[in-house]
């Protein structure tokens, strides 16, 4: 009995010292060092620009160090975000907002002109603006307005996009942790037709500092009019709001990464990813209109940012399914989850 009970410790330390020699395998594996795992996406040159120097001291390597203090940073960033819908898809495009990256906002707020029972967590009803496209420009002011009048002093940076933009809000914030809200910044995807502006269905974002502004040139009227848009070829609620930043002194600042490429994009992931595929359909006019088309790809494998920030024109079911591959799919060895284990391995009898 005694020899057996030795048997069976020697093989479950023998088990033990196998397990430990397998983590420490695949912790070489996939940083190179045994011991140390840190994932490919630490390493990337958009985490360098809001990672702190730190010396590496003595074994230790201080990765993950530094990457808990990028997260603390992001963490920390105060942002809103509000979404234009309306009354005949907001319990569609809005609820799948609110279910899938909404809840990654710091406070979501859904804009539209209808007051009724069915409306969402966070819903505005703003009034007298009308639904439909010719209504968008004045909901966009007022959305601003109430945006600043309410909300103005709890968060640093807002954020505005369609209900029918998938948000990676997590990289968002990467964006923005290393700019001081205290400056005026505007950031999104960049279209030029005489005048240059930010696609309002790729989202855009403002810090603080350039909301105030904002607010200033709105409480004048004839410093923020739909004719001074209209009168360099624009008609669109996203060309006001930029017009009406241009004359605050405004300007926008590249959002492209370090690699030169864009995280806000204007169109989904099928039309941008397939190199080519954009040109056959009605939205070659994003071609024709991109600021930075002579320097940056808007199809094929060159076209978006490995930290992306949004998509647009993206169906309920299809917010659904990139908010599964986003944030529920996992990629063994590059997640720090993937450490975890099962607590006991099958083994052969």
């Amino acid at each position: 009995m005694t020899g057996s009970s030795s048997r069976i410790g020697s093989w479950h330390l023998l088990q033990l010292v196998c397990g430990v020699l397998l983590v420490l395998l695949l912790c070489k594996k996939f940083t190179g060092q045994a011991g140390h795992f840190y994932p490919s996406l630490y390493r990337s040159p958009e985490l360098k620009k809001v990672l702190p120097p730190v010396e590496a001291r003595g074994p230790q390597d201080p990765v993950m160090e530094r990457m808990e203090k990028a997260r603390q940073r992001v963490n920390s960033v105060k942002l809103l975000c509000w979404v234009m819908t309306g009354s005949d898809t907001i319990n569609t495009k809005g609820r799948a907002v609110l279910e899938t990256w909404g809840s990654q906002c710091n406070k979501l707020l859904f804009m539209t002109s209808v007051n009724d029972k069915t409306q969402l967590p966070g819903t505005v009803a703003l009034p007298g603006v009308g639904e439909g496209r010719e209504g968008l420009a004045g909901k966009s002011k007022e959305a601003w307005r109430y945006v600043y009048k309410h909300f103005r002093s709890d968060y640093d940076w807002f954020y505005k996009c369609d209900d029918d933009t998938y948000t990676v809000v997590e990289n968002l914030k990467l964006m923005v942790s290393g700019l001081q809200m205290a400056k005026p910044y505007y950031l999104g995807f960049p279209l030029h037709k005489k005048v240059e502006w930010l696609s309002g269905g790729a989202g855009y974002i403002l810090s603080g500092a350039s909301l105030s502004l904002l607010e200033q040139q709105m409480s004048s009227p004839s410093n923020c009019m739909e004719s001074g848009v209209k009168a360099v070829g624009g008609t669109s609620e996203d060309q006001l709001i930029s017009h009406c930043l241009r004359r605050a002194n405004v300007l926008i600042t590249s959002s492209l990464d370090a690699h030169g490429k864009n995280r806000f994009l204007p169109l989904t992931p099928e039309l941008h990813l397939p190199k080519g595929a954009m040109a056959k359909t009605d939205y070659k006019w994003v071609l024709q209109f991109y600021t930075d088309r002579a320097t940056t790809r808007m199809d094929g494998s060159e076209c978006c940012s490995n930290l992306a920030i949004s998509f647009h024109y993206i169906t309920p079911d299809a917010q659904r399914t990139l908010h599964y591959l986003v944030h529920q799919l996992h990629v063994f060895g590059s997640r720090l989850s993937d450490l975890e284990l099962p607590e006991v391995l099958e083994t052969s009898a």
